[in-house]
């Protein structure tokens, strides 16, 4: 039997890379088509990069808008961000963070649902782990198993975290679920969802900072 391996992960910051696809999307709107592309084309020229992975590397996005919206440029992204996310304050301290976007609502909904996702969720929460270690707790075959995790990474719903060596010395890529908690709500019109996330990839992400900024 042949396993495909994992697909290759960038190293970014895990919330950053959750939330990238749906805030490409809203910028484009924001921005319009025109502005959009200039800016596109900018970031290309000065670092090689589009738009989605700016947004993993913020700070070249950042210095992109300031180009040219100036100091308008923090503004402009606290808006953007306010149509994607939000932060609300819990209990002991903690903070949720409220998915604005529905495409994103849908895309935690779909994959908490799903019996197989969310049994590999939980489980790589509880202990972040290899892949193989995961896929026994969760008494889910080796043959799908691999397929499952690979789309939850490439979702941005499972993150890296740490190493473990193997008996000849080589190191193997641990993996840990982003959410502590989650809350789904689903209305007439809208799937509300919030999340509690682990509190090192709440800090570490880009995102979460501007938001906190504009505070």
């Amino acid at each position: 039997m042949n396993i495909s391996p994992l697909q290759s992960v960038v190293s970014v910051a895990a919330l950053d890379k959750l939330l990238a696809q749906s805030l490409v999307a809203i910028i484009k709107k924001q921005l319009g088509t025109s502005t959009y592309q200039k800016v596109e084309a900018r970031l290309k020229e000065r670092y090689g990069l589009d738009l989605i992975d700016s947004i993993k590397d913020f700070y070249t996005l950042d210095a992109t808008l300031r180009e040219f919206f100036g100091a308008g440029a923090d503004r402009l992204e606290e808006d953007f961000l306010n149509h994607l996310v939000s932060l609300q304050s819990g209990t002991k301290g903690r903070q949720w963070l409220t998915i604005e976007n529905q495409d994103l609502a849908r895309l935690i909904l779909e994959s908490y649902g799903n019996s197989e996702k969310r049994l590999i969720l939980d489980a790589a929460f509880n202990k972040p782990n290899v892949i193989l270690e995961i896929l026994d707790a969760c008494n889910i075959p080796r043959s799908s198993g691999y397929r499952i995790i690979n789309e939850l990474v490439e979702d941005g719903l499972l993150t890296e975290e740490g190493y473990a060596e193997t008996s000849d010395g080589k190191k193997v890529s641990k993996y840990t679920s982003l959410f502590e908690k989650v809350k789904i709500e689903i209305g007439k019109e809208n799937i509300v969802v919030e999340v509690m996330l682990k509190e090192n990839i709440l800090n570490e992400s880009n995102v979460i900072k501007i938001l906190r900024r504009g505070k």
